[in-house]
């Protein structure tokens, strides 16, 4: 959903407005295009708090494989909106629910651990 006054999702505006409040410039005047780098004068501890921020506000966690890949404050906006967004997907039985993608694993592997049986001990062999 696009708000009708800059043609920014919800998303983007709150990342704009991050952005704006942190380089302590007009959000309007950030382009997607706009480097972190080179546009914005973000040297690599900044561009790491700025990030540490947008993980805090979007409760996300974003892995360091997929953070040299956020070059562009549209980058940024592509990937929270791509990880934050609920993931619907269709069961065989017609009830929608939300995908496993992107939850915790350690609380599934709980629920997976306490309906498994003890281990069978092994018998030692005859001598």
């Amino acid at each position: 959903m696009k708000s009708k006054s800059s043609g920014r999702s919800p998303i983007a505006q709150q990342i704009y407005t991050a952005l704006g409040e942190y380089l302590r410039r007009d959000p309007a005047s950030l382009r997607p295009d706009d480097s972190l780098r080179d546009d914005l004068g973000l040297d690599s501890l900044m561009t790491i708090e700025l990030l540490y921020e947008l993980e805090s506000a979007f409760d996300l966690q974003i892995p360091d494989e997929d953070f040299m890949g956020l070059v562009t404050i549209g980058d940024v906006v592509a990937y929270i909106e791509k990880h934050k967004a609920p993931i619907v997907a269709e069961s065989p039985t017609g009830v929608r629910r939300a995908s496993s993608k992107g939850r915790d694993k350690g609380a599934h592997e709980k629920s997976r651990s306490s309906t498994k049986s003890k281990p069978v001990r092994k018998q030692k062999p005859p001598k």
